[in-house]
């Protein structure tokens, strides 16, 4: 699988976190099914990248990854399991 996104954090900007893809991408999107696919892809992506840098951080003893995971966890819990 390949996937592009632009992850953009600006805590001066009223919009903080801006998530984009490479123009030509988002343009083949015509379809309900279609954006929910690329969506959940790139949910996917982000979860793969996410445990990617924990993986680093943790075997590079930068911190714990255990207890990065967990911040993660707690986040997407208390953001959207009621």
């Amino acid at each position: 699988m390949k996937n592009k996104i632009f992850i953009d954090l600006d805590s001066e900007r009223d919009e903080t976190i801006l998530i984009t893809k490479p123009e030509n991408i988002v343009e083949e999107i015509s379809d309900e099914e279609s954006a929910k696919k690329m969506i959940l892809e790139d949910i996917t992506t982000v979860c793969q990248a996410l445990g990617t840098l924990i993986k680093v951080g943790n075997d590079s003893e930068y911190f714990d990854g255990e207890k990065s995971a967990k911040i993660c966890i707690k986040y997407l819990e208390d953001n959207f399991i009621k």
